[in-house]
């Protein structure tokens, strides 16, 4: 061999692990890797590798006999040195095998304390076999071992190896035409499962990459394609599983199908089995994720067929009938005829499986969950009992730290609870169904989402049995689980989609902690599970704020990003696994700890905790929680330099009745529409803003000094934000909290802490400048002939140019809001009720949605932003804890204060709003840095209520985003000119 051979190095270092009677070093992960190095040498000279001897020549033969001995020699002496260790014997057999497939001649080079083991080998091997199905059965045995070290090591190079050999090794001609081709294949259908275990949270999976890059090759044999296609969606779904991209799972489902079409004419009976099989599943998962009704009466049918192809076998007879039960429950969950379909074949299925093994428990827990259901449906309680038997039998015979003991856990513990709902004592029933669930929530072996439904119904149990420090503890390492679960690189869809997983459970876990006495935790629970989306783009914010402060940390900070990133490390860390994740991302976690030691930074990247002063502001910010525990107001007030929370009970209030009032104010039905909108204004006045304005001393009408107006910001949770707590009418004084309190939103605490920080920039820059956009006709819509005008209007009076139609484009616009202090829109939106985050401003060339709005950065300078269109702060019926409207997106990319609309807004009403926030009276253009946006709006707001006293819906819909007071002194001098619009026009649409 020459001297760059890797075989020559591997001998060195192992001859110096010996030499030093070192086991441990041929236990880490860089021997692991070199070793799996030399099985790949051996792969390129596989064909007559057992008829060569070591050093005959430099033949490629010869150096593959070569490594195989090294690897032989590597495993029995890793072997020899770890006999206490648990995994001890697949050394063993992986040396014996390298060693029976170098065939007798090499012997004499094979230590004599091993040769019995040969000799085993060689004998258990068939008599036809071809000397180098030996040599695969060998490099499988060393894939063993490393599957083993990958659980204990968690190495992404070992996990790579691992792949690209297992790849390697099925690709092979003496594999292809061998018998061995099948076991490989489910050697490498088991890898991808191992892939996506390992790869937790990270951004990459490698398996996908790698079959990704098989399929690509113009050279594949078609049918092993197939079986790739086969793996890949197997892979796929496992990622799914984890990270919850829908693009994953579409693509599964494509693999599946081309590999099904492709194999369905096979005489192979087996490969047709798995391609039913895995095409089935991808639906099935499909339908779990995307709800697409076809895709599970789809799935029944590929399960169906697989079912008919294992007809006679045992296990894939047991495994199809399983599968189809799994699918057959979901077609329809209310009938009893279809779920005892399912019921049936789950008891078929597990009747002719082998008892103890892994496939009998798999099998007899979906014969629990079909028997669940069916209780459900037709309340037969014999079901039920059968369930719990069984889910303990299933528990009973599994490790809590493997996916299916954590799956078996949850699925018990769901049974108890449905037993204590009819249980005489249920006392028993949850507390076995609360330490089930315990166990889970702390099992990093548990996909994060199954952990996250543990959590949240522990925490629910505790709360049943009011022990609420558990419950607390419960709800907070479930919000925990749910943030490590809203991964960067998801679109903000799929982010949204597993932000809404349990949206209760962050008003749950606030509430649960002012049970248990931890007031400023709940605030702390509000904060770290709302917005979210917002908070990760604020992070880019505090990001720029860094950058001018600590330009060396911020780039240090980037660098250890990208590294992150490209090496596939989590966004969020997993709550129970910090330990490995912090050796992963030691030089991350090392700058951000310098970061956070620089003053002003202490939170950097954190949701500032409850006691952290809001800022000067001297108004209060009332945190309305609303839960099906208890709801109450959270009144915070800055006092001597910290934040001091009062809790304000709001004993009426409950999620189902906030849900109820949301329906009849957005109840489009003209039919009786003043009195339903009235009673809904009585209900927040009685139940809500009565009890908060009570507190705070703000009982009576105010002064018609505006400058004396008292100031409030309102932090609505779940679905109240869709309602208009500043038009809440006192029934005895036909008064509302419009005439006590100027009334202000925030999406979060942090959002108000960021807006006040850049208005306090922006304090120094030119306030005096304003970009005006007015689409008056866009293709498709109606005209929006009022509003435009009155943003040209107002342009004149300040002498700039407005961008009106065609030249309002959208990066002109852009470019323009990241210039200018001030903007006025005048514009149509389309709303996404189910998706907000998709609803868009329709600018000339472009729509832009929320999500991209959120994500630009206008830099700091920025003020306030007029949004004259409907539903600037509507954040639809769904995602409700995410407000993602366009009035949360303008704030969060730049503009500290935003004034717009919850619904369609009158066309009149909106021009005049506009005319006398910029341009009041007969005076001109108002100064804009003089300009104090809540003020002003509270008062326009209140000269058209004084007009439209029974028309809610033509003023109420108008609210401020941001600070309660401009950065600049306000003027003392009520501005309110008491204009009235005109009621004839149409709503903008």
């Amino acid at each position: 061999m020459t001297a760059s051979d890797p075989a020559i190095a591997f001998r060195l270092r192992l001859d110096a692990a010996l030499a030093a009677e070192d086991a441990a070093a041929l236990a880490i992960p860089d021997a692991l890797a070199a070793a799996t190095a030399l099985a790949r040498t051996v792969l390129t000279g596989l064909s007559g590798l057992a008829g060569s001897r070591p050093g005959d020549s430099d033949s490629s033969a010869a150096k593959s006999t070569a490594a195989l001995h090294l690897l032989g020699l590597f495993h029995w002496y890793r072997y020899l040195g770890r006999a206490d260790d648990d995994g001890h014997h697949l050394d063993r057999v992986a040396a014996s095998w390298c060693f029976a497939a170098l065939g007798h001649r090499a012997d004499s080079g094979i230590p004599a304390a091993a040769l019995p083991d040969v000799t085993s080998a060689r004998a258990s091997r068939e008599p036809s076999r071809a000397p180098d199905a030996d040599v695969v059965t060998a490099l499988r045995s060393h894939l063993y071992v490393l599957v083993a070290e990958l659980h204990r090591l968690h190495d992404r190079r070992l996990l790579e190896g691992f792949l690209r050999t297992l790849c390697a090794l099925a690709d092979h001609p003496m594999t292809r035409r061998g018998s061995d081709q099948d076991d490989v294949m489910d050697d490498l259908g088991n890898a991808v499962l191992l892939a996506a275990e390992l790869n937790l949270n990270g951004r990459r999976d490698l398996g996908v990459e790698i079959f990704r890059e098989m399929l690509l090759r113009p050279d594949v044999d078609p049918l092993l394609r197939a079986r790739y296609r086969l793996v890949l969606a197997q892979a796929l779904q496992a990622r799914l599983a984890r990270v919850g991209d829908s693009t994953l799972v579409q693509t599964a489902v494509k693999e599946a199908e081309l590999a099904e079409e492709f194999l369905s004419t096979t005489e192979d009976l087996r490969l047709r089995y798995l391609a039913a099989t895995t095409l089935g599943a991808a639906l099935l998962r499909r339908y779990e994720h995307l709800g697409t009704r076809p895709d599970i009466v789809d799935a029944v049918k590929a399960f169906t067929q697989a079912v008919d192809i294992a007809e006679g076998t045992a296990y894939h007879a047991a495994a199809a009938l399983s599968n189809r039960a799994n699918a057959q429950r979901l077609v329809a969950p209310a009938s009893d005829a279809e779920l005892s379909k399912a019921v049936n074949d789950a008891r078929e299925a597990v009747r002719i499986s082998t008892p103890g093994s892994p496939g009998h428990l798999r099998f007899l827990a979906v014969l629990t969950n079909a028997l669940r259901m069916r209780y459900d449906a037709s309340h037969r309680i014999q079901d039920l009992d059968e369930a719990i038997v069984n889910g303990r039998a299933c528990v009973e015979g599994s490790r809590l730290d493997t996916p299916d003991g954590v799956i078996f856990r949850i699925e018990l513990a769901n049974s108890l609870q449905y037993k204590a709902e009819v249980a005489k004592v249920p006392r028993p029933f949850r507390r076995e169904a609360a330490g089930l669930l315990k166990e889970v929530v702390s099992c990093p072996a548990g996909h994060l989402k199954v952990r996250l439904t543990a959590a949240r119904a522990w925490g629910r149990l505790a709360a049943e049995e009011e022990d609420w420090r558990t419950s607390e503890t419960a709800y907070r390492m479930a919000l925990k689980i749910r943030g490590a679960m809203s991964q960067t690189h998801l679109e903000p869809a799929d982010r949204e989609q597993v932000l809404t997983l349990f949206e209760d459970l962050v008003t749950d876990a606030a509430a649960a902690a002012i049970e248990a006495g931890r007031t400023e935790e709940a605030v702390e629970r509000l904060e770290e599970g709302r917005g979210i989306l917002l908070a990760q783009i604020a992070d880019d914010w505090d990001m720029d704020v860094l950058d001018r402060a600590h330009p060396d940390l911020a780039e240090d900070l980037r660098a250890e990003d990208r590294r992150r990133h490209e090496a596939g490390l989590p966004g969020a860390p997993d709550p129970e696994d910090e330990d490995k994740q912090h050796a992963e991302c030691a030089g991350y976690f090392d700058v951000l700890a310098s970061v956070r030691q620089k003053p002003g930074f202490e939170f950097f990247r954190l949701p500032a905790p409850a006691g952290i002063p809001m800022g000067p502001d001297p108004d209060p910010t009332v945190l309305i929680n609303v839960s099906g525990h208890r709801s109450d107001a959270l009144v915070i007030h800055t006092k001597g330099g910290k934040d001091h929370v009062e809790v304000v009970p709001l004993p009426g209030v409950t999620p189902e009745e906030v849900d109820e009032q949301a329906a009849r104010w957005w109840d489009s039905d003209e039919t009786g529409r003043t009195d339903r909108l009235a009673e809904v204004q009585v209900w927040l006045w009685q139940h809500i803003v009565g009890p908060v304005l009570a507190h705070l001393g703000h009982g009576d009408p105010a002064t018609p000094q505006t400058s004396r107006w008292p100031r409030i910001h309102w932090c609505p949770t779940g679905r109240l934000p869709l309602l208009p707590l500043h038009a809440a009418l006192n029934p005895n004084t036909g008064t509302c909290a419009i005439d006590r309190v100027v009334s202000s939103y925030t999406p979060t605490l942090r959002m108000l802490r960021q807006a006040r920080r850049r208005l306090a920039e922006s304090a120094h820059t030119n306030g005096g400048s304003i970009t005006v956009v007015a689409m008056e006709n866009t293709p498709q819509q109606e005209p929006l002939i009022a509003t435009s005008r009155a943003a040209i209007s107002i342009a004149a009076a300040y002498r700039v140019k407005p961008l009106v139609d065609k030249t309002a484009k959208a990066e002109r616009v852009a470019t323009e809001l990241g210039e200018n202090a001030w903007a006025i829109i005048s514009a149509h939106t389309k709303a996404a009720a189910d998706n907000p985050s998709n609803s868009e401003l329709l600018l000339h060339d472009a729509r832009l949605s929320v999500a991209e709005i959120r994500a630009r950065r206008f830099g700091s300078g920025r003020i306030g932003c007029l949004l004259l269109t409907c539903h600037g702060g509507f954040a639809g019926h769904r995602f409700v804890n995410e407000v993602a409207h366009l009035g949360a997106a303008f704030q969060v990319a730049g503009f500290p204060h935003v004034l717009g609309s919850l619904m369609p807004a009158l066309a009149a009403n909106a021009a005049s709003i506009a005319r006398r926030l910029f341009t009041p009276g007969t005076a001109g253009a108002r100064p804009l840095d003089r300009i104090d946006p809540a003020l002003a709006l509270h008062d326009a707001v209140r000269g058209i209520r004084q007009v439209l006293p029974r028309e809610p819906q033509l003023w109420a819909t108008y609210i401020h985003f941001g600070p309660t007071r401009p950065a600049a002194p306000e003027p003392t001098k009520s501005t309110d000119t008491r204009e009235v619009p005109p009621k004839e026009s149409c709503f903008d649409r």
